[in-house]
């Protein structure tokens, strides 16, 4: 079952020229299609200004289409009557968690959404408990946000989205403001999330590292889904991504060099240990 359709999604902003003062409308959304399953973990790739963040907006009801539908889980996103049920099941995470953060002490931070949705008392901090263990930082329960890393505060934003008990998290550019280990950190909360809990994530990113692990991959150029497929799929296109100013994992650009000076491997290697097989492979196979 989808938990997030979008359909033929067309968003323009309105941006006033400089010079003549006039309102004109500019397009950030030129007709997005793209579907999500319960318990899929999605990608969706794009250079600054592909129109990835606004998409990832329409999926919260932030912002809603032009034309064209985006449902979540079976909810239209233009339909007032449905904004605090679709914000319940679509929870948001943005880059920087400072912006998100509203209280003093962990655990009344991860509170807080649930005590807005009306949630009894007693099982507000059951739902604290659990997100917080989720994410690792239980023994931080009584700290102040303020003085936790960037890593160490964005696992508290998503535990907060979590305690809300959404279907499904959207994270818009999460790590951008991390360091290596902090975007570590929080890929492995969102990969435990959506196994063992069942959680659709849609991560919109420019990072190439960060998806291998995702299911599907949606890679958007000038507004529209130019690409999709499963990782392998998608970075076994090399030379297009890098028309589209994206790269790939390092690995698998390592791996595209080789086969460029007469190495036979396999399209679209994503590991280092799939790299180290094909090559010990290559060496095995009679000349």
């Amino acid at each position: 079952m989808s938990i997030v359709k979008a359909e033929n999604v067309i968003y323009s902003y309105k941006r006033k020229d400089d010079e003549t003062e006039e309102t004109k409308p500019v397009s950030a959304l030129a007709g997005v299609s793209l579907d999500a399953s319960e318990g899929e973990f999605i990608a969706v790739l794009g250079h600054n200004g592909s129109g990835k963040s606004t998409f990832a907006k329409q999926l919260n009801a932030l912002l809603v289409p032009d034309e064209g539908t985006v449902f979540i889980d079976g909810m239209d996103t233009k339909e007032d009557k449905y904004t605090l049920d679709i914000r319940k099941t679509a929870g948001m995470v943005f880059q920087n968690p400072d912006n998100q953060m509203v209280a003093s002490v962990v655990e009344e931070e991860v509170g807080f959404g649930p005590e807005n949705m009306g949630v009894p008392t007693e099982e507000i901090w059951e739902r604290v408990e659990r997100a917080l263990s989720s994410v690792g930082m239980y023994a931080y329960r009584e700290s102040n946000p303020s003085r936790l890393s960037g890593g160490q505060k964005q696992r508290i934003a998503i535990a907060g989205i979590l305690a809300m008990e959404p279907k499904c998290i959207v994270l818009d550019e999460p790590t951008a403001m991390l360091d290596p280990k902090g975007r570590i950190d929080v890929l492995e909360v969102l990969h435990k999330m959506n196994k063992e809990q069942g959680v659709t994530i849609i991560f919109i990113t420019h990072n190439m590292e960060e998806v291998t692990g995702a299911d599907r991959i949606f890679v958007m150029d000038k507004g529209k889904i130019v690409m999709n497929g499963t990782p392998r799929e998608v970075f076994s296109k090399v030379e297009e991504l890098r028309d589209l100013k994206l790269d790939v994992p390092k690995v698998t650009k390592l791996a595209h060099e080789l086969k460029k000076r007469g190495v036979i491997l396999p399209d679209g290697i994503l590991t280092s240990d799939e790299l180290a097989e094909a090559l010990k492979h290559y060496q095995n196979t009679p000349v």
